[in-house]
């Protein structure tokens, strides 16, 4: 604060005393540029000897602060005083490529100055990269050959990785108008789960659908494998149906029966399409499909995810096989599409539509390729919620769909929850 206050009548004081015959404001702007000068040349003296490492959590959800450990050590025969600690990124310059193909949301509103200037989509891009915010901590007095815990915290801002590269350490030079500061290097990488909202309760169906061969999973989830009766071996029967103790009894194959596999299988499809300018609301459908996979991945169901890149993804999770918190990684890291064709993920579905119980699809444009995939799994009798993530502007063909507002993401959805 000293410092800026400093810098500011320096250049306050040299535009008032440019005329030495009638003002003596130069004389002030002369004391003010030594003090300048002296500070400037105190602060290249770096206070070295002092080292850091971090204790991160496993994981940060994006816009909620994240609070760790830092632990700093003094090398030094002498104690170290008045310092303050600020972590450093990786990546926080974006490189010319990226400046040049980028585009900040709604660039195309600005004024003919702005756009040419570009100044906006540099500091767009440079946040983006970014993608936390963190503050200088106060240290306390670091004895020598010892160490101390420093309490930390940073906010991520997007979802996906946090690259951290070092620490920054800073102290005031005697006047106090600048700031000593030395760069150390650890670094380490934080993975921040998509945002979370409180979404409205789906009334999917709870009913059982029968699995053939699905036994690996039922051994997992809904109806276990149980014994029924054997039998004895027909052409055809797998072996790992082979029952072995009676095998080795009366030296014939034995085929173990058992009990049909039923259980309750939903499916949530996002989709990954984002044209040019569309990157918020592709942003707000993976965060409301987060929301609805902490929600809907349970141990008595299997949640199925479905999503398409350069070709079509499909996870399965329950209990024994990937957990809420592997999909929320999952969407962590998933990445927007150019491709506006929907079929991968259609005919990715069209093997499960038989077993699902219920259907969550989460689209970012709404056409009749898209439309036709609703109305096939409501067609097999499948219940499915449908939302649209676009402007308030936007009005989906469909009523069954429900508009989600990127910029007013917690209404959209109350507002869903209140229709019937």
């Amino acid at each position: 604060m000293a410092g800026n206050f400093l810098f500011y009548a320096l250049i306050l004081t040299a535009c008032l005393g440019l005329d030495t015959f009638r003002s003596m404001v130069y004389q002030l702007f002369s004391l003010l540029f030594s003090v300048f000068a002296v500070s400037a040349i105190l602060s290249f003296k770096s206070p070295k000897g002092l080292f850091a490492q971090r204790i991160l959590p496993e994981y940060g959800t994006a816009g909620t602060p994240v609070s760790y450990t830092i632990l700093v050590e003094n090398r030094t025969s002498r104690p170290k005083k008045g310092f303050e600690i600020r972590e450093r990124f990786s990546n926080e310059i974006p490189s010319l490529q990226a400046f040049a193909n980028a585009r900040e949301p709604h660039e195309h509103l600005r004024n003919s100055w702005d756009r040419r200037l570009k100044v906006q989509r540099w500091q767009w891009l440079t946040r983006q990269n970014q993608n936390a915010i963190v503050t200088r901590r106060p240290m306390p007095s670091v004895p020598p050959e010892s160490r101390v815990t420093v309490r930390a915290e940073l906010t991520p801002l997007n979802r996906g990785y946090i690259y951290l590269k070092g620490f920054t350490f800073l102290k005031k030079e005697p006047l106090g108008f600048m700031r000593a500061f030395y760069h150390t290097t650890n670094e380490a990488r934080l993975l921040v789960l998509p945002r979370r909202y409180n979404v409205p309760e789906l009334d999917l169906p709870g009913s059982r659908k029968h699995h053939t061969g699905g036994i690996a999973l039922t051994s997992k989830v809904g109806n276990s494998d149980e014994f029924i009766s054997l039998r004895e071996y027909r052409p055809g029967d797998p072996m790992r149906m082979i029952h072995w103790k009676s095998l080795a009894k009366t030296g014939k194959l034995i085929i173990r029966e058992n009990r049909d596999e039923y259980f309750v299988r939903h499916a949530l499809i996002l989709d990954t399409h984002a044209p040019d300018g569309a990157n918020q609301e592709f942003e707000a459908a993976v965060s409301l499909a987060a929301s609805y996979v902490a929600n809907l991945v349970t141990g008595e169901s299997l949640l199925d995810l479905f999503f398409a890149g350069n070709r079509a993804y499909h996870y399965a999770s329950g209990r024994g096989l990937l957990g809420n918190t592997k999909f929320l990684e999952i969407l962590a890291l998933i990445q927007p599409t150019k491709d506006n064709s929907f079929a991968p993920v259609s005919q990715a579905l069209l093997k499960y539509k038989q077993r699902l119980s219920g259907c969550i699809l989460i689209f970012t444009c709404l056409d009749n390729e898209r439309l036709d995939v609703l109305n096939s799994l409501k067609t097999n009798g499948i219940t499915t919620t449908a939302f649209l993530v676009a402007g308030a502007n936007s009005v989906p063909p469909s009523g069954s769909v429900h508009l989600v507002d990127p910029n007013n993401i917690e209404a959209s959805l109350n507002k869903a929850g209140q229709i019937p």
